[in-house]
């Protein structure tokens, strides 16, 4: 037996995948006890962040993944979206994550199976000037 072919529910699109499409940052989200998988085991509940992008032409938001909220030099978080979008970054830096809300950008996305990752992204204008946190 085969299941009946569903349609999808709205709140999902794909976007275009291998060229520049822009955009801004809608808006960063937290995740104070996020739980990270790792080859099937879960570990320990950590802070975690996401970026909320509005693509131009797209009636839905995309989402990054969920990263740990580090900004260490080996960092996911810091290798792509720190040092490419604030201007003299610098790993372990401490500044306000809403700094990057409404900043205009351009990304580029893979696929892989039914799943759309962010590639790369870059600011569309100059990169940001953050004030550092103390």
């Amino acid at each position: 037996m085969i299941p009946k072919k569903r349609e999808r529910v709205g709140g999902f699109e794909k976007v275009k995948v291998g060229e520049f499409i822009y955009g801004i940052i809608e808006r960063i989200e937290y995740d104070e006890q996020h739980i990270f998988k790792f080859q099937g085991e879960e570990k320990e509940p950590t802070e975690a962040v996401r970026f909320v992008f509005k693509l131009d032409g797209y009636e839905y938001p995309k989402r990054s993944r969920w990263m740990r909220f580090s900004t260490s030099e080996r960092s996911n978080l810091y290798q792509k979206y720190i040092s490419k979008l604030i201007l003299d970054a610098h790993p372990d830096m401490l500044f306000n994550f809403e700094s990057f809300k409404a900043m205009k950008i351009k990304t580029i996305w893979s696929e892989s199976g039914d799943y759309q990752n962010l590639e790369s992204i870059f600011p569309n204008d100059e990169k940001l000037e953050v004030k550092e946190v103390e």
